[in-house]
């Protein structure tokens, strides 16, 4: 009967079971804890029935995909934190400038027309447009033409009854349009200047000077 034998190597592991950095990636750390318990496995194993080689093939395998998701995730956090920084630095040019964005609130400086956009879906008819001031009262009131999906332009004028111009101040538009034999509310856009930026977790968002804040990437337009 072959005596059995325990393998007591004294080669030096040091290289393999050096102590891991508190700075060390979640992989590196699994991989080290991974080569580890295989040394030790290798170390205790019996001579006359060793560790599959098929299995041994599996666990390393195993242990590379898992270094290389970490490794992707790693890439892929770079990356978006690099896309947000030029998103941030493109953000910051729109200050001072006005953006078109979702909205209802409107400046009139007491002599120019201001403009503004209808977000109209397919087959929407009568498409009326409402001005009202900032106690609610109505000022105006616009018809649009029947027109293809999209941004309808608007334009007010700040003409009240009997051609007289409205005071300057903020002023607020709504519309509705009626689609399918219903009548239904229409999303309107407005102009609004951009005061600063702020560069949030979720994302770059754009401060407007009517104290609202929006996403960057919900600017439609910019001028």
């Amino acid at each position: 009967m072959i005596p059995r034998t325990t393998i007591n190597s004294t080669t030096d592991y040091s290289s393999i079971n050096k102590k891991v950095d508190s700075k060390a990636s979640a992989a590196d750390q699994q991989q080290d804890r991974f080569l580890k318990l295989l040394v030790k496995q290798l170390q205790s194993q019996d001579p006359m029935n060793p560790m599959d080689n098929a299995a041994t093939t599996s666990q390393m395998a195993q242990i590379s995909s898992v270094t290389g998701i970490e490794k992707l995730n790693t890439t892929m956090q770079s990356m978006m934190a690099s896309f947000a920084s030029a998103q941030s630095f493109q953000a910051a040019a729109l200050i001072g400038k006005e953006v078109l964005t979702q909205g209802n609130q409107m400046k009139f400086d007491g002599t120019k027309p201001i403009d503004a956009r209808v977000d109209l879906p397919a087959n929407v008819s009568n498409i009326k447009v409402t001005i009202t001031d900032k106690n609610g009262a109505v000022v105006d009131k616009i018809t649009l033409p029947q027109q293809a999906a999209g941004a309808a332009g608007v334009v007010w004028d700040g003409k009240l009854d009997g051609d007289k111009l409205a005071a300057a101040g903020d002023y607020f538009i709504s519309a509705t349009g009626v689609k399918d034999g219903k009548e239904i509310a229409l999303n309107t856009l407005t102009w609004q200047t951009a005061s600063s930026v702020e560069l949030a977790k979720t994302g770059v968002n754009v401060m407007l000077s009517n104290q609202k804040t929006v996403a960057f990437s919900d600017v439609k337009q910019i001028r």
